[in-house]
C-alpha cells in the first residue's frame, strides 16, 4: 500500500477519505490543514498536522498527498494547494474509481478524483486536480482543462472543451463541440448547446411551486 496524506478535514476530505479506503491501493496515513495548532490533533482516528510541518513529519519522497477540498472561491483555493503542494515535493495521488468506466486512450491528470459510475469516453482527457462526481459522462474527445468541479449527473459532450477553474453543478448538460470560457459557472441542470466566453454565468429556474400543499395534493391524485 502507498502511504497517502490527505489535505482537508471536513465533508469533502470525509467522503474522499471513504473512496480511497474502500478502493484503491493507497493507506491514508494522516491528515493536513493550514495552520493546525498543537501536536495532538486528530481527524477521523489520525494525526492531523499542520500544511507548514508537512514535509518534516510526513516528507515528500516517502508519501503521495491528496487535496480533498471543495470548490471555494471558484476553485482558486484548490488550484493554489495545488501550486503549494507541488512546490514542496510530493507527488499528487490521484482516485480513480474502480466502478467507473475509462474509455480507450482516456487521460486523467494528478490530483483527480472520478467518483463511482463516471464514464470517460475513448479520447476523453482530464486535466489536473479535476473532481469528476457520480454518474458525470465526459463524451469522446472531450477535455476538461485543470482545477473544474463537475457535480454529479452532470453530461459533457463529444469534442467540448471544459476551460480551466469552471463549476459545473449537478445535472448540467453540455452539447457536442461546445466550448467554455474558463472561471465560467453552470448551475444545477443548466442546458449548454453553444460556446460561452470566460467568466459565463448560466442558472436554471427552480421549480415552479405547486399551488396544493401535499395534503391536498393527495386528495386530488391517484398517489393515495
Amino acid at each position: 500500500m502507498k502511504k497517502l496524506l490527505v489535505f482537508g478535514a471536513g465533508k469533502i476530505a470525509d467522503v474522499m477519505s471513504d473512496y480511497f479506503n474502500r478502493d484503491s491501493d493507497y493507506e491514508i496515513s494522516a491528515y493536513t490543514c493550514e495552520g493546525v495548532l498543537g501536536t495532538d490533533a486528530q481527524y477521523r482516528g489520525l494525526p492531523l498536522v499542520s500544511f507548514e510541518d508537512a514535509t518534516r513529519l510526513f516528507p515528500p519522497d516517502r508519501y503521495f498527498l491528496h487535496i480533498a477540498v471543495g470548490y471555494h472561491q471558484l476553485n482558486r483555493l484548490r488550484e493554489r494547494l495545488f501550486v503549494e503542494a507541488r512546490g514542496k515535493g510530493y507527488a499528487l495521488a490521484s482516485y480513480v474509481s474502480s466502478r467507473c468506466w475509462p474509455g480507450q486512450n482516456a487521460v486523467v491528470g494528478e490530483n483527480c478524483f472520478v467518483a463511482d459510475g463516471v464514464s470517460l469516453e475513448a479520447g476523453a482527457r482530464i486535466g489536473d486536480n479535476v473532481a469528476l462526481w457520480s454518474n458525470v459522462v465526459v463524451g469522446h474527445h472531450a477535455e476538461i482543462r485543470d482545477h473544474c468541479w463537475v457535480a454529479a449527473g452532470t453530461v459533457i459532450g463529444g469534442s467540448s472543451v471544459v476551460g480551466e477553474r469552471c463549476f459545473l453543478a449537478l445535472n448540467a448538460t453540455v452539447g457536442n463541440e461546445v466550448v467554455i470560457g474558463s472561471d465560467s459557472i453552470l448551475g444545477a441542470r443548466t442546458l449548454l448547446t453553444r460556446s460561452v466566453a470566460s467568466k459565463s454565468v448560466l442558472v436554471e429556474r427552480d421549480t415552479e411551486l405547486f399551488r396544493l400543499d401535499s395534503d391536498q395534493f393527495l386528495r386530488i391524485s391517484k398517489l393515495r
